[in-house]
């Protein structure tokens, strides 16, 4: 992990709602590409080192559609060497659907069942580079961060599910089953990345509590969190308290930190109800 950058918040607002814009066209097409096992499955996208991509799509040649940052283009490959790219840039969002849909039927073969007008036609896509750098590396450090806590979680403890990028609220997460109900609703925590929203614009840390405990004020709070209950129950570690660490390997024992102690307090809650 190398150090987190700081981030001048009304440019990252902008580079945020655009990639987020692109990660949505990524899902809608993996959602038309691939039959969904379970709900929702056909939704999600994986972080990668330069961005973003859907899992190999086994039915399709093991095609992949993701988002470059360093480039700032969608990509499209699949296992017959076959490879593609469109530059994202200067294009509303309908522009660019238009244009994947054309590479997709024209190189690949494949006509998604997905069309141009579902997607915005007046905004153009207009991306710094230097700004985009910034929101990789951080995108990529909380996402290496979150992965090493997700695969520590013994298979004994509880059921975990797998870490996904949900293009919709545009967080990456996964969740963590106690394994009771309580009062016919599964009780789980939820623990994951949002890239930021309407709550708080820059990235932050989150775990949710479902069902919700009635006491919240005697969890243990790891160093820099906070108790979070308007709208939804959990803890938060912001991307300022993150930022008051200086060095890469402070601000990494600050945020497993957070996984850890977190973990553990909600883990307790649910024992105590």
């Amino acid at each position: 992990m190398t150090v987190f950058p700081e981030l001048q918040e009304q440019q990252y607002i902008k580079t945020r709602r655009r990639i987020h814009s692109v990660a949505e066209l990524v899902g809608r097409l993996r959602e038309a590409l691939v039959q969904p096992i379970a709900k929702n499955d056909n939704i999600w996208l994986s972080i990668v080192s330069k961005g973003f991509c859907t899992p190999p799509m086994s039915a399709l040649n093991e095609l992949e559609i993701g988002f470059n940052a360093e480039i700032l283009a969608v990509e499209i490959a699949d296992n017959k060497n076959r490879y593609a790219s469109v530059t994202v840039t200067g294009k509303t969002l309908n522009e660019l659907c238009a244009e994947v849909l054309d590479v997709l039927k024209a190189d690949f073969g494949i006509t998604p069942n997905v069309t141009a007008g579902e997607f915005d036609n007046e905004r153009k896509i207009e991306i710094d580079p230097e700004a985009a750098q910034e929101f990789l590396l951080q995108f990529v450090n909380f996402s290496e961060l979150l992965n090493a806590f997700h695969k520590d979680i013994p298979f004994n403890d509880g059921i975990k599910s797998q870490v996904c990028l949900w293009p919709h609220h545009f967080d990456n997460a996964f969740k963590w089953f106690s394994g009771r109900k309580i009062d016919e609703i599964d009780e789980f925590m939820g623990i994951g990345v949002s890239n930021g929203d309407e709550m708080y614009e820059l990235p932050y840390v989150y775990m949710t509590i479902y069902p919700e405990l009635r006491k919240m004020n005697t969890l243990e709070l790891p160093e820099g969190a906070h108790l979070h209950d308007s709208g939804w129950q959990g803890l938060l570690l912001t991307y300022e308290a993150i930022m008051e660490k200086k060095s890469a390997d402070e601000q990494e024992d600050l945020i497993n930190n957070f996984f850890d102690v977190g973990f553990k307090g909600i883990k307790r809650g649910f024992s105590k109800r």
